[in-house]
């Protein structure tokens, strides 16, 4: 699946003139009606539901975007609907800045893992100015949505068959927050991080023969390795390739390593019911 795939063009509002997250959520959710893309007569309880979500915490994520979502019973599949709003809009976003584009989420109760990768990639897409910006200037739901496509060409890998055992070491802990995002997107049962010493470094800093090798010397001695479950080949490539995008090259010297092992039994996971 794609994002695309749940978002529909009559689900898109360009040039919003609504000057409010309460009107412009509002708007969406009766023009999302009026497409057949949900319920007419759920309008009013989607609403609520969605607005409830926001009392608890900001969904503006910042650098112009707001992402205000939820889980409901009151559909039976994920949805998308988008407004642009090139003037912007006051949202109360992490970095305070104005509100340009709004992405609202609407899943049912039991898509938890798949509600969470969507979250996950679509956060991602639109950390990337120049996409965020070109979707500001869309002038159609359907320019809107290719510019999307045109950029999202990796399907969100679904299944819970938990074939894979993977053991992720990096060294640039700067980037853990990315990282974890990273593997909510692909779909990764993490059920681990933890604090370690690379070999490399451990030997520069605390074995006075190995002093002053700058080959393996680096800015701490420590680092950080996920160990999780996946389900099929397909995550790990994608893992690699988002690694990459984001500047860790797990090739270059010291950066780390991705071991995968093609597991014969694996019992538990993470929890199911955990929410954003």
């Amino acid at each position: 699946m794609y994002i695309i795939d749940y978002l529909k063009s009559e689900g898109i509002h360009i040039k919003s003139e609504g000057k409010n997250k309460k009107t412009i959520i509002s708007n969406l959710l009766v023009q999302a009606a009026k497409g057949k893309i949900i319920p007419e007569d759920k309008v009013e309880a989607l609403f609520s539901a969605v607005m409830e979500r926001e009392q608890q915490s900001t969904t503006g994520i910042g650098n112009g975007i707001a992402i205000p979502h939820c889980k409901t019973n009151l559909v039976s599949k994920g949805v998308i609907l988008a407004a642009t709003m090139p003037s912007g809009i006051k949202y109360n976003s992490i970095d305070n800045k104005p509100v340009n584009i709004l992405l609202l989420f609407i899943f049912p109760g039991n898509e938890n893992k798949e509600y969470l990768q969507v979250l996950a990639k679509a956060a991602r897409l639109f950390s990337d100015e120049n996409i965020r910006n070109k979707l500001i200037l869309s002038e159609s739901s359907e320019e809107f949505r290719a510019e999307i496509a045109k950029n999202d060409i990796i399907p969100i890998q679904k299944g819970n068959n938990g074939e894979y055992l993977f053991v992720l070491a990096l060294s640039d802990q700067k980037k853990m927050q990315t990282v974890i995002s990273i593997l909510v997107e692909i779909g990764a049962q993490t059920s681990l991080i933890l604090d370690s010493e690379t070999l490399e470094k451990k030997m520069a800093y605390d074995i006075p023969m190995f002093a002053g090798l700058s080959h393996y010397k680096g800015k701490s001695p420590y680092s950080k390795t996920f160990i999780g479950i996946m389900d099929n080949s397909n995550q790990i490539d994608y893992l690699n390739k988002l690694l990459i995008k984001e500047g860790i090259d797990l090739n270059a010297p010291g950066a780390g390593f991705l071991l995968t092992i093609k597991a014969e039994k694996i019992v538990g996971g993470i929890p199911e019911e955990i929410d954003v």
